[in-house]
């Protein structure tokens, strides 16, 4: 495996990976297959080839990529990763209909754009966190690449998932990976929900004072130290 939405440190084959990284943060712009272009902010590693992770935010429009906090974000870069935290499509600063994002056929579209350009700037393993529907991206992706043949996602972190995760897949349909499943103890039905599926290497956090999507951040400040210790482990 060669890429993200968090292995610490995974190989990178040479035949995979381009000789050069970009090392230049800021505001970044990036197009779609079907057209749109999304915007997002881009936290490089200082180290070529480091891991990368891919934020996908709560639902669009009235959320956007401010959901994700900033210490969280510094927090995963002084970990080791490369960080792209994406406004989805109609969200923020990024083009297209908000309801697309999350149901109907294109909104996987929206992580392929942010994981091609990740895998095209030299970054390793992709690792995809997704909160509330964003959760819905992150799956679709995640299958969508395992079908295409695109950089493939290498670790997963569903926070507050639940039925719309699965608006157009099931996640029978999540290729074998670790992923870690943050609930509130409040919304714990669909996460539990789906150990039967467990290949062996998902994990399961329940926080009796937590809250929705990257609202747990502040109602269990924990959540961030439990999340970065499940993508820097095996």
């Amino acid at each position: 495996m060669w890429f993200v939405l968090l292995a610490a440190c995974s190989s990178t084959p040479s035949t995979s990976v381009p000789s050069g990284c970009n090392v230049e943060g800021g505001v970044v712009h990036l197009q779609t297959s079907d057209g749109l272009t999304l915007e997002g902010d881009y936290q490089p590693n200082a180290t070529c080839g480091a891991p990368a992770v891919l934020l996908l935010h709560m639902v669009p429009p009235s959320n956007d990529r401010t959901n994700w906090p900033p210490a969280f974000r510094q927090q995963l870069v002084d970990a080791g990763f490369t960080v792209l935290n994406l406004d989805r499509r109609g969200a923020g600063g990024s083009e297209g209909d908000p309801v697309q994002a999350y149901d109907g056929p294109d909104g996987w579209r929206d992580a392929a754009a942010a994981a091609e350009r990740l895998h095209q700037d030299g970054w390793g393993d992709l690792v995809v966190l997704g909160a509330s529907n964003g959760t819905t991206t992150l799956l679709d992706y995640a299958a969508h690449a395992s079908d295409e043949g695109l950089p493939p996602v290498t670790k997963a972190g569903f926070l507050t998932g639940g039925t719309y995760t699965e608006n157009q897949r099931p996640m029978s349909e999540l290729p074998s990976m670790p992923a870690i499943f943050t609930y509130s103890t409040a919304e714990r039905a669909w996460s539990e929900a789906q150990r039967p599926l467990d290949p062996g290497s998902w994990s399961f956090r329940e926080y009796a004072n937590g809250d929705h999507g990257t609202r747990m951040f502040d109602a269990a400040p924990e959540v961030a130290d439990d999340l970065v210790g499940f993508l820097t482990g095996p």
